[in-house]
C-alpha cells in the first residue's frame, strides 16, 4: 500500500505509525464543520527507502584469490555490489547476457578460453569497464574501449579507489562529463613541473601511449598528460581535429605533407621539424580525408 494511503488511515484510526516509518510533518487545516488532519509525505511504495543505490557489478577473473581480495576491498569501500562471477569468456558472456542491468565489469584480461576483449567485441552495449590484471601488454586495448582504468595486480585499496573515483558516487551512471571545448579555449599542458597556457587551436597532435597522451605544441614544444585519446577525442571539436588511428589525433589545420613508405609512412606538419610516424592504414585515411575536402 502506498504509504501516503496507509499514514492518513491509521491516523485517523487513531493508531500510532510504526518507528520504522520515516517521519511525518503534520498539519491542520479548518474547515466550516470539522478540523482535518492531513500527511505530509513522498508518494513512494511501502518500503522503498532512500537508500543509495549500490551498483552492480559483474566480476570476470579465473584466480579465486583475487576475486576473493576484489570482493573484500570493494565491501571496505562500499556502495558496489558483486552480482555475478564468471571465471572465463563463454561463462561471462552468458552471465553479461543475463543481467542486462549491470553496470560495471571488472575484467581480468587472459582467461583460460580466450581473452576478455572477445566478450567485449560481442557486446552490443557495454557498461563500465575496469581492467585488474597481471599483465601490462592490454592496457592500450583497454583504453581503446574506454575502460575507466587498468590496474596491474597486486591490487591495493588505494589504487582500488582511485579508479573507482572516475566512476562517479555509487548509483550515478558515471563521472560528470567533459565540455566540449571550443579553438579559443585554454587548456593547461605540463612539461617538467611547469604547467604552459595553450589554445586549443595551437595543438597540432596528440599522440597515444597506453594511458597516457603526448601533445605537440605548434611551437615544437611536446607535453605528456595522464589522459586517454579517447578523452581528448570528446572534448576537442570534431571540426577541426581528426583521428587517424588507434593512436593519433591531429588538427586538419597544421597538416603539411605525408610521405607513403611501403610499411607506413610519416605526417609533417607545419612549423614542425619532426614527422610523426603512421601506420599505412592512418594514411590511407589521411588520404580519403583529403578527397572528401
Amino acid at each position: 500500500m502506498n504509504r501516503l494511503l496507509l499514514g492518513m488511515e491509521r491516523l485517523n484510526a487513531g493508531i500510532s505509525l510504526p518507528a520504522g516509518m520515516p517521519d511525518f510533518l503534520i498539519c491542520s487545516r479548518t474547515t466550516s464543520k470539522i478540523q482535518e488532519q492531513t500527511v505530509l509525505c513522498s508518494l513512494t511504495m511501502e518500503g522503498d527507502y532512500s537508500q543509495p543505490q549500490k551498483v552492480k557489478c559483474l566480476l570476470i577473473e579465473d584466480e579465486e584469490i583475487f576475486r576473493i581480495q576484489l570482493k573484500g576491498l570493494l565491501a571496505e569501500i562500499g556502495g558496489f555490489e558483486i552480482i555475478g562471477e564468471a571465471t572465463d569468456c563463454r561463462s561471462g558472456l552468458e552471465l553479461i547476457h543475463a543481467h542486462p542491468e549491470v553496470e560495471l565489469l571488472f575484467l581480468d584480461v587472459e582467461l583460460p578460453d580466450g581473452t576478455s576483449f572477445d566478450i567485449i567485441t560481442q557486446l552490443e552495449k557495454l557498461p563500465k569497464l575496469l581492467f585488474v590484471t597481471s599483465h601490462d601488454a592490454y592496457a592500450l586495448s583497454a583504453f581503446e574501449v574506454n575502460a575507466l582504468d587498468y590496474i596491474q595486480k597486486p591490487l591495493s585499496l588505494e589504487r582500488l579507489m582511485l579508479a573507482l573515483d572516475r566512476l562517479g558516487q555509487p548509483g550515478s551512471s558515471g563521472g560528470e562529463k567533459l565540455p566540449v571545448l571550443n579553438e579559443n579555449d585554454l587548456v593547461l599542458l605540463s612539461c617538467n613541473r611547469h604547467k604552459y597556457f595553450t589554445k586549443v587551436s595551437e595543438i597540432v597532435a596528440i599522440l597515444s601511449d597506453e594511458n597516457y597522451t603526448h601533445i605537440i605544441r605548434s611551437d615544437g614544444r611536446r607535453f605528456i598528460m595522464k589522459k586517454t585519446l579517447t578523452a581528448w577525442e570528446e572534448q576537442l571539436p570534431g571540426s577541426l581535429f581528426i583521428r587517424l588511428g588507434r593512436q593519433q589525433l591531429v588538427s586538419i589545420s597544421a597538416l603539411d605533407r605525408m610521405e607513403m613508405r611501403e610499411r607506413g609512412g610519416q605526417l609533417w606538419f607545419k612549423n614542425i621539424p619532426e614527422p610523426i610516424k603512421l601506420k599505412h592504414s592512418a594514411l590511407k585515411n589521411l588520404q580519403q580525408l583529403a578527397k572528401l575536402i
